[in-house]
């Protein structure tokens, strides 16, 4: 029966990710998370993910606390080094 629904969005997910600093969009025009030097990339053979080194105290090892590296940037963006 859940082969049936699996194509289907989740309920609980959010539509924006929870795991952002701040508001989306008031940062540098054309930035996203991904190009930020906060953000962090986290890699396993079968998945990867990204959170926000900002909020590494909500982490909550799950993916409540992941971000979109696609998302605009926040006012709190930075250049990678």
């Amino acid at each position: 029966m859940a082969e049936l629904f699996a194509d289907l969005p989740r309920a609980d997910a959010p539509a924006v990710p929870r795991g952002l600093y701040a508001d989306i969009g008031p940062g540098p025009e054309g930035e996203t998370c991904g190009t930020c030097r906060h953000a962090m990339r986290f890699w396993r053979p079968s998945r990867s993910w990204a959170k926000c080194g900002l909020m590494r105290s909500n982490w909550t090892g799950g993916e409540g606390s992941d971000i979109r590296l696609r998302t605009p940037a926040c006012r709190k963006w930075e250049a990678r080094q």
